[in-house]
């Protein structure tokens, strides 16, 4: 996907409180949350982007300086400026996806596609992509690797219209890059419902543990930069490689999450 065209889709809005250089950022953060861009090609030049947005450099500046602040992006002497996957602390906020939280930790994401169809729409899934009964929609399932070891058993959920073309050779990467690259929707949101479950015997086999095994089940919808959804899916979690913490004051809630 090219950086600029992404960027450029849509105008930014000077009649918004959130200011310009913060607009620019959330849309940066988008792009990298999709994983659609390389981390060994540099970003584009300040005053490119400037002159492609109809910014000031200076609303540039700040908006790089920024995410150079929150270690989104890194910058090299006489080289440029390049997304920086490898975070020093992985938190939700900063990964929206498989792909983008195993990177950052340091491990080999890869995905194992357990079954690709289309079907239509109806009852929950409609309520949480807000879509009428009978739309069609992929029906995704995966298994999620780390260092070739299962993390993650995913069915996933995505309107057909978003994402006219998937194929299997495909959704060993990133399922977000694919629907950006194919309508534009980035992921800005996501809710996530966790409860914890015993595994049914699929659940076990695909995750390689016993029938029964303790598990974290996650009901997640994810949202584009319009508040819009455009993913539901069902994450099943290995409870032996996953942990989470929780902290709570009276200012904000931090929430990380970390693989074992």
């Amino acid at each position: 996907m090219d950086m600029l065209q992404a960027l450029a889709a849509e105008p930014l809005d000077p009649q918004l409180d959130m200011p310009l250089y913060q607009q620019l950022k959330d849309r940066v953060l988008q792009l990298i949350a999709t994983r659609v861009l390389d981390a060994d090609t540099p970003l584009p030049r300040e005053q490119d982007i400037a002159d492609t947005l109809g910014l000031s450099r200076g609303t540039v500046r700040r908006c790089f300086q920024d995410l150079a602040d929150g270690k989104a992006i890194i910058r090299r002497r006489g080289k440029g400026t390049f997304v920086n996957y490898r975070i020093d602390e992985h938190t939700l906020g900063t990964a929206f996806n498989f792909t983008a939280e195993i990177a950052a930790l340091g491990e080999t994401p890869s995905s194992r596609v357990l079954g690709l169809r289309r079907q239509k729409a109806s009852g929950e899934i409609s309520r949480q992509l807000g879509i009428p009964d009978g739309t069609e929609v992929w029906k995704i399932r995966r298994v999620r690797l780390a260092d070739g070891k299962p993390m993650q058993y995913v069915t996933a959920y995505v309107p057909v219209e978003l994402c006219p073309q998937i194929d299997e050779q495909a959704l060993e990467s990133s399922l977000y890059a694919l629907i950006a690259a194919a309508s534009g929707s980035m992921p800005a949101r996501a809710t996530e419902l966790y409860e914890a479950v015993n595994l049914s015997e699929p659940e076990a086999v695909a995750l390689e543990v016993p029938v029964g095994t303790a598990a974290l089940r996650v009901l997640r919808t994810t949202f584009d930069q319009h508040m819009r959804p455009f993913e539901t899916s069902v994450i099943i979690l290995r409870g032996d490689r996953n942990r989470f913490s929780l902290t709570l004051n009276t200012n904000e809630i931090s929430f990380s999450k970390v693989t074992s």
